[in-house]
């Protein structure tokens, strides 16, 4: 097979990698009513085809039942996840679920991973090292954000990837693939998202922090496989995604900080509410002028077809 040949395979593969083709001839034996059958599961007593002897493997899948993972396949969720993850997601929220892994369920299985890791490897915490020196009173929310990611990072990633939700749901609005997805959608889009991250983060910790520069790439090559945009539109529109993100997070923390009303906050009430009024309203301009830019593109290449 010359490489060619090997690059169709992988597209093909990216496109459609559920294959349910089977020989609806094939006769099974059922060992547990001695029926004989054709298909996955035996009519009478509902006992799944393939079912024999006790064996190792049924030993492992027996070990995975405690975790849930003995009917879906964990292992095969993270190799979609890391090499065709848009496609992967788009199945997910188009109703293709059967052999994914339930997405919250791993999250939490990665976060406790992840923690176990950073218990084992000496971190060098690059997250909140650079904040360690503020003292200011609106900074001490994001810090002890930073600091709670650390410690509890599978929510702690979904909570950070929850900015990216409206942003990514009004941007990613008029596409040629998924067009129009809901919220409810959207926010599994953002959980195996945080998956992503959460893996990149775990890297990172074992190796260099060098590593979180491949987390805006992610983004992006998740949003090309699941919207469908060309390299450059779907770099245009994550990054009005994620600066947009960025201000709404930023937001948030000067909202704490006003309720909070902290000595050492900003000079003045008036001054936090001004700071909180600006950054809505670059977060909110950002999303608007992005969807409608979006809207003018989808619409004239409707017109030239």
């Amino acid at each position: 097979m010359n490489l060619k040949e090997l690059y169709r395979h992988l597209q093909q593969w990216h496109s459609d990698a559920l294959n349910y083709d089977f020989d609806e001839n094939e006769l099974h034996h059922c060992a547990n009513c001695e029926n004989t059958f054709a298909g996955n599961y035996c009519p009478h007593c509902s006992q799944k085809a393939g079912i024999g002897k006790i064996s190792w493997k049924s030993v492992v899948q027996g070990a995975l039942e405690v975790w849930g993972m003995h009917s879906r396949s964990l292992p095969y969720t993270l190799v979609q996840l890391a090499f065709r993850p848009g496609h992967m997601i788009s199945d997910y929220i188009n109703g293709k679920r059967q052999v994914s892994f339930p997405p919250l369920k791993m999250l939490v299985i990665l976060g406790i991973i992840s923690v176990a890791i950073d218990s084992i490897f000496v971190i060098n915490d690059a997250l909140t090292a650079n904040l360690e020196p503020i003292k200011l009173g609106e900074w001490r929310f994001l810090h002890r954000t930073m600091q709670w990611v650390k410690h509890n990072p599978g929510w702690g990633w979904l909570m950070i990837s929850s900015f990216f939700l409206i942003p990514t749901w009004a941007i990613f609005r008029y596409s040629p693939k998924n067009p129009r997805h809901t919220l409810p959608q959207g926010f599994f889009i953002q959980v195996f998202l945080s998956m992503q991250v959460l893996l990149i983060d775990d890297i990172a910790d074992i190796t260099s922090d060098v590593f979180y520069t491949l987390i805006p790439l992610c983004y992006t090559c998740v949003n090309k496989q699941l919207f469908g945009h060309s390299l450059w539109g779907t770099i245009w529109r994550t990054l009005a995604v994620m600066v947009s993100g960025f201000f709404l997070a930023l937001s948030f923390n000067y909202t704490y900080a006003l309720l909070a009303a902290d000595a050492d906050a900003v000079t003045t009430p008036a001054h936090n509410l001004l700071l909180l009024a600006m950054l809505v309203l670059i977060a909110f301009s950002v999303i608007f002028l992005a969807t409608a830019t979006a809207r003018h593109s989808a619409k004239r290449k409707k017109e030239n077809t």
